[in-house]
């Protein structure tokens, strides 16, 4: 997994170049795969719903999945290719159904378009987690420090982007290449975030050598795991 600590390191020293060739409104089924699942973490809608059907969303969510999918809807074949990890935190409430909270997803997305670098990319999953993430225009540079399993933390730069149709935050770190950051992936890894001294995302992910040939799979322009893996 250094090596995936020390291309992020490269990409920031190289950032401001790759930055203006990525573009948020590229990633149009990303919004679409990710919008649900805004809806059904969220307590509200959680209260709205079925109990066995909130109950069951919510150990889901806990023990975290992966969905892989072309995030551009005109892709051709191995293009905008990306493996996203969901999870969240149970929170346990006093007499009530537990709830969850601290939501977010990373994602790794393959080249697409014009950029043809790789993205190492959060986003929150629910109403508590997106209002920690920064406020400010889409392609905007935002200061943060990374910290990856028992790796020395790193302090650099993500790009801040905004999914047009889903309204979408990402904080997307360049990398020089797919392939380096699939080589640096292991099964179990984790991840947080820390902006302003405060952490914004803290998740960990299982399953990683598989999602790396399911990612592998798309890259290469063969059939994937496609299946959305919440269903009512």
């Amino acid at each position: 997994m250094k090596i995936m600590a020390a291309g992020l390191v490269a990409a920031f020293l190289a950032g401001p170049a790759r930055a203006a060739d990525v573009s948020a409104d590229a990633f149009d089924v990303l919004g679409s795969v990710m919008a649900p699942h805004q809806k059904e973490i969220n307590a509200r809608q959680v209260l709205e719903g079925g109990k066995d059907r909130a109950i069951r969303y919510r150990e889901q969510i806990i023990a975290g999945w992966w969905e892989f999918m072309q995030v551009n809807s005109a892709a051709a074949p191995g293009e905008f290719c990306a493996a996203s990890f969901l999870r969240a935190r149970r929170q346990v409430e006093s007499g009530q159904q537990d709830r969850v909270k601290d939501g977010a997803v990373v994602t790794l997305f393959g080249p697409g378009g014009n950029y043809r670098g790789a993205l190492l990319a959060f986003s929150p999953l629910g109403e508590d987690s997106a209002a920690a993430f920064p406020k400010v225009p889409s392609g905007q540079p935002v200061r943060v420090t990374l910290k990856q399993g028992n790796i020395k933390p790193v302090t650099l730069n993500a790009i801040y982007l905004e999914v047009k149709a889903s309204g979408l935050p990402l904080l997307a770190f360049a990398v020089p290449s797919i392939e380096a950051l699939m080589k640096g992936m292991q099964d179990n890894w984790s991840f947080e975030v820390i902006l302003d001294g405060k952490s914004i995302v803290n998740v960990e992910w299982h399953d990683g050598l598989r999602a790396r040939n399911e990612l592998k799979k798309c890259l290469d322009g063969q059939p994937f795991d496609t299946a959305r893996h919440w269903k009512d």
